[in-house]
């Protein structure tokens, strides 16, 4: 396979693992590090970033209602101590206009809180889709590119 069949593979890869959670990009992607180093890990960091937010988006716009899955918001609806959560978020995002962003980068880039519910609930809170998006793209890149050198930097600290 070719230098673009393999990214476009790390792309596809990283869509699914967006959206199943059975699938782990890190292990894919430390895996990946471990076979190869060079210039096109960076760029294999990138394609892993980008799939992950194509898929993440998904997450967003369920989120946001801009996806009618009516089986899923009927199961989904906040009822209760959960509505009063939401409110209570909403609130707060609305007080602090760089909160969200905050947020996105650091749940991206750490995952805490776990990505695939910060997506969700960063479409209910109204943020601004590109907002989300480069944040969670900056730090996706950020965590994915960590992973991908993590082998290389273990083989020079180790001397081999």
């Amino acid at each position: 396979m070719d230098a673009l069949g393999r990214l476009a593979l790390t792309y596809g890869f990283c869509v699914g693992s967006a959206v199943v959670p059975a699938l782990n990009a890190e292990a894919y992607l430390l895996a990946l590090g471990s076979l190869a180093d060079g210039p096109l890990l960076w760029l294999h960091a990138l394609a892993a970033a980008v799939g992950q937010m194509t898929g993440k988006m998904l997450f967003y716009a369920i989120g946001r209602g801009a996806l009618s899955l009516p089986r899923l918001r009927r199961k989904t609806t906040a009822r209760g101590r959960w509505a009063a959560r939401i409110e209570r978020w909403q609130d707060w995002a609305r007080r602090h206009a760089w909160g969200p962003a905050a947020v996105s980068l650091l749940s991206a880039s750490v995952g805490l809180p776990p990505f695939a519910l910060w997506s969700a609930l960063a479409g209910t809170l109204r943020m601004q889709w590109w907002s989300f998006l480069l944040c969670g793209l900056a730090g996706r890149y950020a965590r994915f590119a960590v992973v991908l050198a993590a082998p290389g930097l273990a083989r020079w600290l180790l001397g081999s």
